[in-house]
């Protein structure tokens, strides 16, 4: 009797081990643009996003972006809710990639007072885990206090602000604006444990930046130029915006999004990811020879579903991605060159 219970609970147990590791084996699988709508602060439910930002935490994915309207100040709305832009910045979180709900606010335009300086915009939100805590930079403004705004006046595109916390959903505290950055500016953190801001000025530049006091520090280095003259490329896009530094394997791995629009190089026009490697984060960065490695952008680089880094974007394709939210695996050959097949459906 008990030598049958001790070869049945063998069984189960054999057979619990080849389910979990059928289980383990089965590749994962997505379809982009990602299923995913959002009706947070929104008349209607909606797909469109911009500038997605997903980062993982244990077994979970957290997204933050634009929130639509994405729109720049504009006086004949400003009697709108929420000054006729976005409504803040809210979080969702999925555990596959696919089914995604609404977990919080991080920051709301209707809860701030009349004179906070960061209470309207809220473009490029992206979170950065760097020394155990979470922060989480945007770009915002006030645009119905004037003299509320960090230099007294309306952003062209904004201020670049971050807040910092002990949980990837906050609460975030001490929201601070860091002066001499600008819209899209992102973090990262080098081997040393140093942090940087990566800073879109037209070129993109580095800094080293003081997460306590968000200060930024000693002089700012450019590492990617505008145009395409050092891979002898002609066509030069409009600006660079979006960037996103990601240490990969001892190397610093530079993405950026590129907006072609001139006529005379129809095969560039549209919005692209391109890439830079560098050994420091200081550089020198060399290019990707290629120009572009995908047409879509804004790209955030996170960990995977199968232990691989991938790519948060806005789709830019024809194909029934543009202006969706979508996800695709990368990969960094021996050399440094990142590979991946996105845009994929």
């Amino acid at each position: 009797m008990r030598r049958g219970k001790a070869l049945m609970m063998r069984t189960t147990l054999l057979m619990l081990f080849l389910s979990a590791a059928a289980s383990a084996a089965e590749p994962f699988t997505w379809e982009n643009p990602l299923p995913f709508r959002y009706s947070e602060g929104q008349t209607e439910p909606r797909r469109e996003v911009r500038d997605p930002c997903i980062i993982r935490v244990g077994d979970t994915w957290h997204l933050v972006f634009t929130l639509w309207p994405f729109r720049n100040r504009e006086e004949h709305r400003l009697t709108e809710p929420d000054g006729g832009g976005s409504p803040g910045i809210a979080m969702y979180s999925s555990k596959d990639l696919k089914e995604w709900k609404f977990q919080n606010w991080l920051v709301k335009s209707a809860d701030l007072p009349a004179d906070c300086p960061y209470k309207h915009r809220f473009w490029a939100p992206e979170i950065h885990k760097l020394g155990g805590k979470f922060y989480l930079i945007f770009t915002a403004d006030n645009w119905t206090n004037e003299a509320a705004n960090p230099a007294g006046t309306w952003g062209a595109a904004g201020y670049a602000f971050a807040g910092v916390a002990d949980a990837v959903n906050g609460p975030y505290r001490n929201i601070t604006y860091i002066e001499g950055a600008a819209c899209d500016t992102s973090l990262f953190e080098d081997a040393e444990g140093k942090t940087w801001a990566v800073i879109p000025r037209g070129n993109i530049d580095v800094q080293r930046i003081d997460l306590e006091t968000m200060k930024l520090l000693e002089k700012p280095v450019t590492v990617v130029r505008q145009d395409n003259a050092d891979i002898g490329i002609a066509a030069r896009p409009e600006y660079l915006e979006g960037p996103w530094v990601e240490r990969i394997g001892g190397k610093y791995h530079l993405f950026y999004a590129a907006f072609h629009k001139d006529q005379g190089f129809p095969d560039w026009l549209g919005y692209h990811t391109g890439a830079a490697m560098a050994d420091k984060p200081e550089g020198p960065y060399r290019k990707d020879p290629r120009g572009r490695i995908f047409t879509g952008g804004h790209v955030a680089v996170f960990d995977g579903p199968d232990g691989r880094k991938w790519f948060s974007y806005r789709g830019e394709t024809d194909n029934g991605t543009r202006g969706l939210l979508a996800v695709d695996p990368m990969d960094v050959t021996p050399d440094g060159r990142v590979e991946t097949r996105a845009p994929t459906m």
